[in-house]
């Protein structure tokens, strides 16, 4: 689809793995990382098969290199997401546990000191 951007949006050019594109976006700096974090995991999983076997799979052509390492990522993303959900579990269980034990009723009035300190 051609035209031009959504105010705001521009393209940027974008290099993954040695392959450039176009990349419409507000904000390049997300973006940037972004790229990090993709090119991270590819390392990572080139890593891991150098260690595993030597170098990565022959059987393993881009397109399923790519897949492996979405799935990485949304794996990564699942299980952040999990971890997520139960700390903002436990927070509202801590939560819960502190306003029943607030009282309902307030307690009675505490005395000032008149000015003598009696």
């Amino acid at each position: 689809m051609t035209g031009r951007p959504l105010p705001g949006v521009r393209a940027v050019p974008v290099s993954v793995l040695g392959r450039e594109l176009q990349v419409q976006t507000e904000r390049p700096e997300s973006l940037a990382a972004a790229v990090r974090i993709l090119e991270d995991t590819f390392r990572d999983m080139d890593s891991q098969c150098q260690v595993r076997w030597g170098s990565v799979p022959k059987g393993l052509d881009t397109p399923s290199w790519y897949l492996l390492g979405a799935l990485n990522l949304a794996h990564r993303v699942a299980r952040l997401e999990q971890e997520a959900n139960q700390h903002t579990q436990n927070l509202e269980l801590t939560l819960s546990k502190l306003l029943n034990d607030v009282p309902d009723e307030p307690s009675a009035p505490v005395p000032l000191l008149d000015e003598d300190g009696d």
